[in-house]
């Protein structure tokens, strides 16, 4: 991982250049690694709800990460402080703005897709309950530092990482 100074001598660099660069915040919930996590943590394998990514490649079950632990609504409001952390920090360190990854699997993503969030709280269930934690991310970035340093990426039809088609 680049230390802020790296960080920093690479947004400059960009910049001498007449360029603009925007960092990608992610989390990979249930697509995460359950030994890296511990390793790095002692972390939980976590996700929307307890539905396990299926490996994708035949005869490679035994890869799969395992069976995610539901975030609590607690959980869920600190995730969104840490993507609100994550954007100012990405804007000290020059960056000209953030792209919230939000499609592909990933677990703002898993939130949205009815196939990986079955929850039955205020997070769970129409579309606008799968919307909420996206949204309040995204809502705490533009009060943080402002829409027009704020993207999102969104990818309804992906099947990576063992999406179905979905469109949300």
């Amino acid at each position: 991982m680049l230390k802020f100074e790296q960080k920093q001598q690479i947004t400059d660099a960009v910049h001498a250049k007449g360029s603009f660069i925007f960092l990608q915040i992610s989390a990979l919930g249930r697509a995460a690694t359950p030994d890296i996590l511990k390793q790095e943590g002692g972390f939980d394998l976590v996700a929307p709800s307890p539905i396990p990514l299926k490996s994708y490649v035949p005869g490679a079950e035994a890869q799969a990460p395992g069976v995610p632990r539901e975030l609590t609504v607690v959980e869920i409001k600190e995730y969104v402080q840490l993507y609100t952390t994550a954007a100012k920090n990405a804007i000290q360190a020059g960056f000209d703005g953030v792209e919230f990854h939000a499609a592909n699997g990933f677990l703002l993503d898993q939130f949205l897709q009815p196939g990986t969030n079955q929850r039955t709280d205020e997070y769970g269930g129409s579309i606008e309950n799968r919307l909420r934690f996206p949204l309040e991310v995204i809502d705490a970035a533009v009060k943080a530092i402002g829409a027009e340093r704020t993207g999102v990426r969104l990818s309804p039809w992906s099947t990576f990482q063992g999406k179905k088609y979905s469109a949300y």
